[in-house]
């Protein structure tokens, strides 16, 4: 009993000196590469390399905010909306952990307005998850719904496990928040059955103890057993410690519940070096309560107060309202076991206007979330205008350069086909100029040797005519209008050419009729042409 008692006041030291106690050598490395990384030019890998060594210090419990606050600094700079997003997302995740839960929300609130802006839907998903985590611990259902189910959606499309088991596991929480047990069991079950099928050992712990926890709630023992001491089975295979510890608190509740106080002290027991080992101080608090609790049904009264103070000491020092207020419903026990009244009085006054402000707190934040949502959107509003800005001009840039690099090429390729089309153009007009010059040189020879046969025979034809006419008599005017009749021109035509009347032709063609001995011109010119 002195041993416990021991423990619990070294339990109570350790926590007034968490987050005190750092190691020099990894301080003094951390600090040495926020140097390097802070003289470096700005760009983008600076601001991913900053986030990094933010997480370090954070997993290594040497958190340095200056490094997170240099990373959205040069983010700003450079209008880097991915690292203003994950960088104010990191901050919100610090924030909760030190439970500074509406800081958390501003944060977090931030860093989804920047991601909104990117491509990113991990980080997206990501954020929307915390989101629905910390409105939780606000008691804001309504709201952590919300964040849950728009994170499960983005999941399910782009088809990201981890993200849809982390969304289902919030869900099946705040169901359980509501106490709606058998809904809470529903997503719990969805996600075992997913993490039986990626394998996923760790997921499968945290599953089981999620269902054995909803069973337990729903007051359904044996099935609550089952599963619990199935989660520890694997933990305890796998040597995962830290869930361990939690594993322990759940079945030291349970048998609790059960009304199994010893059995559950000693699970309590259990947990309590592996709380301590990984700092849960909000974990610890709540164990040494409800230890509390059992040693107050055991009749233990003084073991029962001292843990139940050190525990209360505990939640007080990280403002855990909760734990808070399950330390002074203790003491309420207490004191009505004692019969101090009195105190019993104090400790209930005291235990329900902690429970009321939980109640007013989460009315007051949830009109505070609303509003943040709004302010956060008017703050970054001329960094995401401006980021956006330099998007569109990088891309107008170029889209611009490339477009005068093609149309550069273009303008080279349609200058030299031109060029090439303008040469074959000569070339064709020169060839064609040179076979027209050569055709119209045929040509004309062709019809000066046409012309030169033409005059011959014509001369040839007329000195045959001439001779011909000869022979039959015909007058130098009669062989005139002969040679009319022979063109084919009627008596009339005949008279107007050779300005005489219609009658004298007659008269001219009787006779030419007469002298050749024909009766027509058609038996004329064949008498002539055979004579000829």
């Amino acid at each position: 009993m002195l041993k416990f008692k021991l423990l619990s006041s070294f339990f109570l030291l350790l926590i007034l000196q968490i987050g005190y106690s750092q190691n020099p050598t990894s301080k003094k490395s951390i600090d040495s590469l926020f140097f390097a990384l802070k003289v470096k030019p700005n760009s983008t890998d600076k601001v991913d390399n900053l986030i990094s060594l933010y997480k370090k210090s954070v997993k290594s419990r040497l958190i340095d905010e200056a490094i997170i606050d240099e990373a959205i600094l040069v983010s700003e700079k450079i209008f880097y909306l991915k690292g203003l997003g994950e960088s104010y997302d990191r901050k919100g995740l610090t924030s909760r952990k030190n439970y500074n839960y509406s800081g958390s929300v501003n944060y977090h609130k931030r860093a989804l307005n920047y991601l909104k802006k990117t491509t990113d839907s991990i980080l997206i998903i990501k954020c929307l998850n915390n989101l629905g985590v910390t409105h939780r611990k606000l008691n804001l259902e309504k709201e952590a719904f919300d964040y849950y189910f728009q994170a499960l959606d983005l999941s399910e499309i782009i088809n990201h496990n981890r993200s849809i088991t982390i969304a289902l596991n919030g869900i099946g929480n705040v169901f359980v928040d509501t106490k709606e047990y058998d809904k809470a069991l529903h997503y719990f079950k969805r996600v075992y059955a997913l993490d039986l099928k990626s394998e996923n050992i760790r997921g499968q712990e945290y599953s089981l103890s999620n269902i054995g926890e909803a069973y337990l709630y729903m007051k359904s023992f044996d099935s609550a057993d089952h599963y619990l001491n199935k989660a520890l089975a694997l933990t305890k295979e796998y040597n995962h410690k830290s869930s361990e510890a939690i594993r322990y608190n759940l079945l030291g509740l349970l048998y609790q519940k059960k009304g199994e106080y010893n059995k559950s002290t000693n699970y309590y027991k259990e947990a309590i070096p592996l709380f301590t080992k990984s700092n849960s101080v909000r974990y610890l608090s709540n164990t040494l309560i409800n230890i509390g609790e059992n040693q107050l049904n055991l009749g233990k009264y003084d073991e029962a107060y001292e843990n139940i103070n050190v525990g209360l000491k505990s939640a007080k020092a990280i403002k855990s309202k909760e734990n808070i207020s399950l330390g002074y419903n203790a003491l309420v026990n207490y004191f009505t076991l004692t019969k101090n009244y009195k105190e019993a009085l104090n400790s209930h006054i005291i235990a329900k206007s902690i429970y009321d402000s939980i109640v007013n707190e989460s009315t007051q934040r949830s009109i505070v979330s609303t509003q943040i949502a709004y302010e956060t959107a008017q703050k970054d509003k001329k960094i995401q205008q401006l980021a956006n800005e330099k998007e569109v001009s990088l891309s107008l840039a170029n889209t611009s350069f490339n477009r005068l690099i093609v149309i550069s090429a273009i303008g080279v390729f349609v200058i030299l086909i031109l060029s090439y089309l303008l040469y074959l153009y000569r070339r064709n007009s020169d060839l064609e100029l040179e076979n027209k010059n050569s055709e119209l040189q045929n040509y004309v020879h062709q019809i000066k040797e046409l012309k030169d046969k033409v005059n011959s025979k014509d001369l040839l034809k007329n000195q045959v005519l001439s001779e011909s006419f000869n022979d039959f008599g015909l007058s130098k005017r009669e062989i005139e209008v002969f040679k009319h009749l022979s063109s084919g021109f009627s008596n009339e035509e005949i008279a107007e050419k050779m300005f005489v009347s219609k009658n004298t032709i007659k008269t001219h063609i009787k006779n030419i009729y007469s002298k050749l001995d024909v009766k027509n011109r058609i038996q004329a010119m064949k008498k002539v042409n055979s004579n000829s």
